[in-house]
């Protein structure tokens, strides 16, 4: 098992802050998605829309783009989270402006941890370290 010494073997710090970031941000996620399903608070005439089980895969992308960033297979998961984190928060915020309530800054805590993760999952450092990933075949 050898590695090309053009290519880094070891985990870069970006890419540890991008999978720990990431994971953090599942919590918040989790609980703004998860915890009114749960309770039974969205759903229209005894009836759970479609989009309410669209918005359980949203912790469930973001946790499986921590764990592909971390085995060294990509990162479009993590990015794929990371905007929609960023649609679920503006779905929160214009909703919010249409009825006129305030949701405070809890849309912007949802979507800050994976952007953040997903803008470090970008650097050229994470970029060199995924390919350098050993090839099937």
């Amino acid at each position: 098992m050898t590695t090309s010494s053009t290519s880094p073997s070891r985990m870069p710090g970006t890419a540890i802050a991008a999978a720990a970031i990431g994971a953090l941000g599942v919590l918040p996620l989790a609980l703004v998605t998860v915890l009114p399903f749960a309770l039974g608070g969205v759903q229209s005439d005894d009836v759970r829309d479609w989009w309410v089980y669209a918005l359980l895969l949203l912790p469930v992308l973001q946790v499986f783009g921590v764990v592909w960033l971390v085995s060294r297979r990509g990162r479009w998961p993590l990015l794929l989270g990371a905007v929609g984190s960023l649609g679920f928060a503006l779905l929160v915020i214009a909703t919010a402006v249409a009825v006129g309530e305030d949701v405070g800054a809890a849309p912007v805590v949802v979507a800050v941890c994976p952007l953040v993760a997903a803008g470090l999952a970008l650097s050229p450092r994470v970029t060199a370290w995924l390919a350098g990933r050993r090839r099937p075949g």
